[in-house]
């Protein structure tokens, strides 16, 4: 059943991630430039489990609020204690009331749910219809609220179920289709293990032994060894002769007188130059000179031009910095980190990768890096790239 009810633009219904969490921007404006519309009314049937959508259209400003109730309707319970945040679930969790009709959301000591400028969020929550409900009828009943609003109305609409229909006669059995032709030809089969070798067979017992036969007659007798003669008796050792007497020293020779010096070898080659010393340190980065003074040109009949303002921007970033990054997206390197609190220089904006809804990108003016508008509050207009 389609439907597009507005609801009171102080409503503030949201499922926020941790990711969509930001810090309070003192420049945000509350959930009341949010205009909040139910677009359709779900069908839910008796027993079943659905969800239902609310939509938020911003303005300008970036919106910011930190609490909401969410009360069901009639004959309908929630069946978790979360919420959907354009259609991915919520991280933070609810506290359910007893009866589990009614959704209490607080951010705690966090910033509070962000709605960013110039966008549409859809808000989204589970819902199960009591099987004992009625059919075809509306539940109304549910509510949307903050603290400092008062509550919006949306509701669930409930199907109608017929009887179930009798069954039909059954068909005549068809026609035997014609046999179809033989199927290709399947591959060969893998070939079998080798089986395992038999065990050896016993022994069969053995043969009878045939007779032995004759033996034959031997040759002669061996005659006798005679006995051996014996050993004759050892001379006697003859006497030592004299020793000769030693012959006369030969003179000594003269010392040769030394031979002239060789020619002098040739000079060895250079050796080959050793390997390069190491890289002396960087030196540090020399001091950014100081902007030049503006030009005395004079334009438009002698009336000086006011100068636009250089855009700028405030880190808002949670924790203790932004992240630069070498180009427009998470995905690229990250080259340093800009303290939260800090104001930075801009030199122009692209559509780059979304973060947490946003998809803008500004790029430093010093040409350092880029940095995600989502967590940096422009001060000024910033000019496309």
């Amino acid at each position: 059943m389609p439907a597009s009810r507005s609801v009171p633009a102080a409503l503030f219904v949201a499922a926020v991630t941790a990711a969509c969490l930001a810090p309070a921007v003192p420049a945000a404006a509350d959930s009341s430039n949010i205009r909040f519309f139910q677009p359709y009314v779900p069908s839910i049937a008796p027993g079943g489990t659905g969800r239902v959508v609310i939509a938020a259209a911003n303005g300008s400003d970036q919106a910011v609020s930190s609490t909401f109730r969410i009360t069901a309707p009639d004959r309908t319970t929630f069946p978790e204690a979360r919420f959907y945040w354009d259609g991915q679930r919520s991280s933070l969790p609810c506290t359910r009331s007893a009866d589990a009709r009614r959704l209490t959301c607080n951010a705690g000591d966090r910033a509070g749910f962000v709605f960013p400028s110039n966008e549409q969020t859809r808000l989204g929550v589970a819902l199960r219809v009591d099987a004992d409900a009625p059919q075809g009828t509306t539940l109304h009943g549910g509510e949307w609220a903050t603290d400092e609003a008062a509550p919006a109305l949306f509701a669930v609409a409930t199907p109608v179920t017929g009887p179930k229909g009798d069954k039909g006669d059954d068909g005549k059995p068809g026609h035997h289709g014609k046999p179809g032709r033989p199927g290709p030809k399947g591959e060969k089969g893998d070939k079998g293990d080798k089986g395992d070798k038999g065990d050896t067979g016993k022994r069969g017992p053995a043969g009878p032994q045939g007779p032995k036969g004759d033996t034959g007659p031997s040759g002669g007798p061996k005659g006798d060894t005679g006995p051996a003669g014996p050993r004759g008796p050892q001379g006697p050792k003859g006497p030592k002769g004299d020793t000769g007497k030693p012959g006369p020293q030969g003179p000594k020779g003269h010392t040769g007188k030394p031979g002239p010096a060789g020619p002098q070898g040739p000079k060895g080659h250079p050796g080959k130059p050793g390997p390069a010393g190491p890289q002396g340190p960087k030196g540090p980065k020399g001091d950014t000179g100081r902007p030049g003074k503006p030009g005395d040109c004079k334009c438009g009949g002698g009336h000086h031009e006011k100068p636009e303002a250089k855009p700028k921007a405030k880190i808002v970033s949670p924790g203790k910095g932004l992240g630069v990054r070498s180009g427009p997206g998470t995905h690229y390197k990250q080259q340093g980190k800009i303290p939260t609190g800090t104001v930075v220089k801009l030199q122009c904006k692209v559509n780059g990768e979304k973060v947490d809804g946003n998809s803008i990108w500004y790029k430093l003016a010093d040409g350092s890096g880029w940095i995600a508008a989502r967590y940096a509050l422009n001060l000024n207009k910033v000019p496309f790239c």
